[in-house]
C-alpha cells in the first residue's frame, strides 16, 4: 500500500498484520538479535549465520529473505538492520514486550520544590512515579521501559526516572509523539485546575495516534536555551541535576497574561537577577528577557 505522494514525499506502508507475523519464528528473532550485536555495522552472510547459530544454510537464507525489506536490508558489505529492525531489537533490550517489573518506594535525596516535603519514587505497571508525600501537588508519572531497571542500582533509579522524563518530554516539546513519532501539537489550557496550582496547563496531542501529554504550563519554558543558560549560571545544570533540585535556584513564578488566547509569563529569579519567558497559546516560547530582578 502506498500513500499518495505529497510535495515529493512518498510513504509505502505494509499491513501491520503481515509485518508482525514475520517475527513469529525463532530463527528470524535470532537473526535480528545477531544483527543487534553490532547494530551500526553490516554483517556478511556467513558471519551472520554463525552468530545466529543456524546450521542449515538454506533454512537460514529462507528466513533471512523473509526479514529483508521490513527489518533487514542487504548492502555491499552484508546485512544490516533497517530503522524498524533497530526498533525491534531496541525493544528486546528494553524489555518493552518481554519484561514485567515493579520497584518498592525509594526515598529521594532532595526535597519537594513546592513545599519542602519528602519526595519518593516508585515503579508499577510500566510507569515511573515521582511525587511528594506531603503536599501531593508535585507529581510526575510517565512510562519507563521495564527492561532498563536492572541497568541501575536501586538508589540510582529516581535520578534515572527523572532523566528519562526529561528526554521524552524534550521530544514532545520539539513536536514528536513519544508513542508513534507522529507530529505533536501543543496548546495552553486555562479551564479547570492547573497542575501544581499553575494558572494554565500545557497539553500536547498527536494527530496520528491520539496520544496526549499534560504538564504544567510553564514546562515548555524550561527547554528554551536562554532559560537553560540562566539556570546553569545560577547553579542548576539541567543535564545532570534532577528536576526537584530546582528549589535550590528558586521556583519560577507563573502569571497568566491573557485567557484568549492564553499566554503565560514564567519568571525565574535568583541572586538579584531575573529572566521572564512567555509561553504562547501553542506552547512555543517567546519574548525572553533577562535583567536585574525588580
Amino acid at each position: 500500500m502506498h500513500d499518495t505522494p505529497t510535495g515529493g514525499i512518498a510513504v509505502q506502508r505494509r499491513s501491520p498484520e503481515a509485518v508482525f507475523a514475520l517475527l513469529g519464528d525463532d530463527i528470524r528473532v535470532a537473526i535480528l538479535r545477531a544483527l543487534g550485536e553490532t547494530p551500526d555495522e553490516a554483517v556478511p552472510f556467513a558471519e551472520l549465520r554463525a552468530r545466529a547459530d543456524v546450521a542449515d544454510s538454506g533454512q537460514f537464507n529462507y528466513h533471512l529473505g523473509k526479514l529483508r525489506g521490513a527489518f533487514v536490508r542487504k548492502t555491499d558489505a552484508g546485512y544490516e538492520l533497517t530503522y524498524a529492525g533497530r526498533q525491534v531489537v531496541g525493544a528486546m533490550y528494553a524489555g518493552t514486550y518481554t519484561a514485567t517489573a515493579s520497584v518498592d518506594t525509594v526515598t529521594v535525596d532532595g526535597d519537594c520544590p513546592l513545599c519542602g516535603g519528602a519526595v519518593v519514587a516508585r515503579y508499577a505497571e510500566e510507569h515511573a512515579l515521582l511525587d511528594c508525600t506531603d503536599c501531593g501537588e508535585w507529581h510526575n508519572e510517565f512510562p519507563f521501559p521495564p527492561g532498563s531497571l536492572d541497568q541501575f542500582e536501586r538508589d540510582e533509579l529516581p535520578a534515572a526516572f527523572d532523566r528519562w522524563m526529561r528526554h521524552v518530554f524534550s521530544g514532545v516539546v520539539d513536536g514528536f509523539c513519544h508513542t508513534c513519532a507522529g507530529r505533536m501539537e501543543g496548546r495552553l489550557e486555562t479551564d479547570g485546575a492547573g497542575l501544581a496550582g499553575m494558572p494554565a496547563d500545557a497539553v500536547f496531542e498527536c494527530a496520528r495516534c491520539g496520544s496526549t501529554v499534560r504538564s504544567s504550563g510553564m514546562s515548555p519554558a524550561f527547554f528554551h536555551p536562554a532559560v537553560e543558560g540562566f539556570l546553569y549560571d545560577h547553579g542548576f545544570d539541567s543535564r545532570t541535576a534532577p528536576s526537584w533540585m530546582l528549589g535550590g535556584v528558586g521556583l519560577p513564578e507563573a502569571t497568566l497574561l491573557s485567557e484568549s488566547p492564553p499566554r503565560l509569563a514564567v519568571t525565574f529569579t535568583s541572586s538579584g537577577e531575573s529572566l521572564t519567558a512567555v509561553v504562547e497559546a501553542d506552547t512555543t516560547v517567546s519574548d525572553v528577557e533577562r535583567g536585574p530582578a525588580e
